[in-house]
């Protein structure tokens, strides 16, 4: 597994209307930013984006392990990759919120990556940990091939507000933020529940990748659509 130094492949990806058809829970309202483009199934050595999701995404069970060094630097990595992205006009008027992991914070696999970049990038600025999720779930990687993953409605009825986050008022747009934007069902589940608990926000995504679909799929990429 190599350290992810090279910063040529990452930049900002707007989801515009040539992309959402990658994404198909996504709608021409949704705002999306990513910062690379994530090949599935290739493996470290496809490209710098997937060799900081893979290492970033390690599961916790590995901790200890002479290879978890490569994902606290994956940490590191990005937070410093956020950190470009917000200005200082961006830090003033933005609230930022981890879109929360399959797991719940009570579980011994549950992942807090998000939180962990995001507190290493400015003292300045705001995020949260708004969003929660109330019992565990499989991960969308969990589900083998021809099982049917949850929807955005399914993920929406395991969210939860953190009421004690919101004592000091969020900024006028909130960021959620996240690993990968594959289909897009966090994404609307999260955005659904803000939506829905605070109606004067807007809501935009900003992801580190975006997994790019083949050109040809096959029955495979089919499949693991659903």
């Amino acid at each position: 597994m190599k350290k992810s130094e090279n910063t040529s492949a990452f930049r900002v990806i707007r989801i515009d209307d040539t992309l959402r058809h990658d994404h198909p829970c996504l709608t021409a309202d949704d705002e999306c930013f990513c910062l690379g483009e994530y090949q599935p199934r290739a493996g470290f050595d496809a490209s710098p984006v997937n060799d900081l999701i893979l290492n970033y995404k390690k599961s916790v069970d590995k901790r200890g392990r002479p290879e978890y060094i490569y994902k606290e630097e994956a940490i590191a990595k990005v937070a410093r990759l956020v950190q470009g992205v917000f200005n200082e006009n961006a830090i003033k008027t933005c609230t930022i919120v981890p879109i929360p992991p399959s797991k719940a914070k009570a579980d011994a696999l549950y992942d807090d990556r998000l939180v962990r970049s995001l507190r290493a990038v400015n003292p300045d600025l705001d995020f949260r940990e708004l969003l929660v999720t109330k019992e565990s779930m499989r991960a969308h990687h969990e589900f083998q091939a021809g099982e049917k993953r949850p929807t955005p409605d399914d993920l929406y009825a395991n969210l939860a507000i953190d009421e004690a986050s919101l004592h000091t008022p969020v900024k006028q747009t909130i960021i959620l933020f996240d690993d990968v934007l594959t289909n897009g069902t966090h994404f609307k589940a999260c955005k659904r529940l803000l939506n829905e608990r605070l109606p004067k926000c807007s809501i935009v995504g900003l992801f580190i990748g975006r997994t790019k679909r083949p050109d040809v799929l096959t029955d495979f990429d089919i499949i693991n659509d659903w």
